[in-house]
């Protein structure tokens, strides 16, 4: 049996060598830094009742991107599981799809948002429409997440819509509300 005997190495190889695996471990953090990102592949969803899919339709407010992907007008009631109302004039829906593209929680507040037609005037999302069919009120959407959901006005009949005017949340330290986004409908 042959002893053996080591000697401490120098403090500068040691130093290159927690060098060396810091550097191999940054590498598998996970911080999305790959080469190129693949895109998800999301099943497509059939147009509901009446609605026209739309394409292109996108804006931004704050860190909140929105994008128009259905839109129905002219419906003079609305169903839900437990209850049916009729519009004072007629029911528009507007179907979005929201992403976070920031680092920190966005709250969609649905009564900001406002639904604009051709003569100018601003429209509120009604309330009764929102909760028979089980909208959310207010959302918190994460980092990174996304959402779908649907935005319920009662608009005066015959009233044509121009566009709807979506707005974020202000991000961390801001001191006003973002601008809007507003985007063109139909």
């Amino acid at each position: 049996m042959r002893l053996r005997v080591t000697r401490p190495r120098a403090p500068l190889a040691c130093a290159a060598l927690a060098l060396a695996a810091a550097t191999a471990l940054a590498g598998c953090s996970g911080s999305g830094h790959a080469k190129s990102a693949a895109n998800y592949k999301i099943p497509p969803e059939k147009a509901r009742d009446g609605e026209t899919a739309t394409s292109g339709k996108t804006g931004r407010s704050a860190d909140m991107q929105f994008t128009v992907i259905g839109f129905h007008e002219e419906m003079t009631e609305v169903m839900g599981t437990h209850g049916v109302m009729g519009a004072r004039g007629a029911f528009t829906r507007v179907r979005l799809l929201a992403v976070n593209t920031g680092r920190d929680i966005q709250v969609f507040d649905t009564w900001k948002q406002r639904l604009v037609t051709a003569d100018g005037r601003t429209h509120t999302p009604d309330v009764n429409a929102t909760m028979i069919k089980r909208q959310p009120e207010r959302l918190s959407v994460g980092a990174a997440m996304r959402v779908e959901f649907d935005l319920w006005f009662d608009v005066p009949r015959g009233a044509r819509t121009r566009a709807v005017r979506l707005y974020g949340s202000p991000g961390v330290g801001a001191v006003s509300d973002p601008a809007p986004a507003e985007i063109k409908l139909p």
